[in-house]
């Protein structure tokens, strides 16, 4: 019997993950040529009319979500990193970490109450894509698991390669 008990107890923890693996669902942007998984909760508002990207909402919690394309001045992708690093101080943000790659880069920083993350990856033709996830500080040990996921599925699509290394 209580082998009966642990097994059950032990199927429906390792069945309650991929439920809520479910409820993830994918952004494909055409304009760049990248995929993205946007987490359960979050809603989605209009798309940029040039095709650049989409905002998402949360309403239970407040967060916020851009997902969008660029092409950096020059195909730069090291420079266009270091321009929004640099305008998210000048919003007054203070940039608590940062690492940049010629492939991918990734910044987050704090102001009053909210945090951000943002991850990025250079695409084809010189192009980049982006995510930019902001939400309270008090949330923030609750959005790890979010932003591994969002970072590692931020990626080209099958016709868009990545500059390399």
């Amino acid at each position: 019997m209580r082998r009966a008990c642990i097994a059950s107890l032990l199927l429906v923890t390792l069945a309650s993950p991929a439920v809520a693996e479910d409820d993830w669902h994918p952004y494909a942007n055409p304009r760049f040529g990248y995929t993205v998984e946007i987490p359960p909760g979050f809603e989605m508002g209009l798309e940029a009319d040039n095709g650049d990207g989409v905002r998402f909402h949360a309403d239970d919690n407040g967060a916020t979500l851009m997902v969008f394309g660029t092409h950096p001045p020059d195909g730069d992708f090291e420079t266009d990193v270091a321009e929004r690093i640099g305008y998210e101080k000048q919003d007054d943000w203070r940039i608590i970490f940062s690492r940049v790659t010629s492939a991918w880069a990734s910044f987050s920083g704090a102001r009053e109450s909210d945090v951000f993350y943002t991850r990025a990856i250079a695409l084809c033709d010189g192009s980049a894509a982006y995510f930019r996830l902001q939400y309270r500080k008090s949330k923030l040990t609750s959005f790890d698991g979010v932003i591994s996921r969002m970072a590692s599925a931020l990626r080209p699509s099958e016709e868009c390669r990545p500059a390399a290394d």
